[in-house]
């Protein structure tokens, strides 16, 4: 599963070239029927915490290395990207991009498969499909068991639903690395459809969780509202963890330099 180079920044950034695509043109692309025989192909959206978490995590960098396409969802490696001249127009984040899609998709036409955090979020789901009149067995959702990505009965059990379904839009909505390392091991399992690991995005689609209001989300501080919304769980993520970005920038910085002599 290659990455289409045409839709690739040429420069590449924390060693990834990412989409020059605008979110426009990510759906549009996302919403046609799958080819045969392309498998799963994963969108990641890249925030400060993956980049942190690329830096220790083998699996999730096969992810990106595989990725059908990559984004920059966080504003800080947005900033950077910019700083460093690489050409992506825009941010693309799982938050804006899961509702954007499912506005797109239509009942006879799209099979979308979801696998959530908790049942709540399944239900809000299960109402939204009704409300756009998809029928019940059109949409497929499941809410995997703590450690189901260990299991690998159940996540055979798992990917052969999601084929069987004949889904042409997966949405995984239970956190990084989870949904990124799991989509990718399984991609030759899962049929032909476009893969999302979008994060919180389907809690603020149904409701479960508050989105940050606009004015943090255009200063690009969307991470303290959720810290606000999340303390426990987040804290040290924002407060502790994400000092490593300086680590990756200064690892990026020095494999430009050496690219350059």
């Amino acid at each position: 599963m290659t990455p289409n180079p045409s839709s690739q920044s040429a420069r590449r950034l924390f060693g990834y070239s990412f989409a020059t695509d605008t979110p426009e043109q990510l759906i549009a692309l996302t919403t046609q029927p799958p080819s045969k025989g392309q498998m799963a192909r994963l969108i990641v959206t890249a925030n400060l915490d993956h980049i942190v978490q690329l830096r220790e995590n083998a699996a999730l960098r096969k992810a990106y290395d595989l990725a059908w396409r990559r984004t920059i969802d966080g504003a800080p490696v947005f900033l950077y990207s910019r700083l460093r001249g690489i050409g992506v127009p825009s941010r693309v984040t799982g938050a804006d991009l899961a509702p954007s899609l499912l506005e797109r998709l239509r009942p006879g036409v799209h099979r979308p498969f979801f696998v959530v955090a908790s049942p709540t979020i399944a239900t809000g789901l299960r109402q939204w499909a009704a409300a756009r009149g998809f029928a019940e067995d059109a949409v497929g959702i499941d809410v995997p068991p703590f450690g189901f990505e260990k299991d690998r009965a159940y996540g055979d059990a798992l990917a052969a639903r999601i084929r069987n379904h004949g889904t042409t839009q997966l949405l995984f909505g239970v956190g990084c690395p989870k949904s990124e390392t799991w989509i990718i091991a399984r991609r030759d399992q899962l049929g032909d459809c476009y893969a999302f690991a979008v994060g919180a995005a389907l809690g603020f689609l149904v409701g479960t969780q508050k989105r940050a209001p606009t004015i943090f989300r255009r200063l690009g501080m969307e991470w303290l509202w959720r810290v606000y919304q999340e303390p426990k769980r987040l804290a040290r993520r924002y407060f502790v963890q994400s000092w490593g970005f300086v680590g990756a920038v200064a690892d990026d910085l020095r494999s430009a330099g050496s690219r350059r002599r």
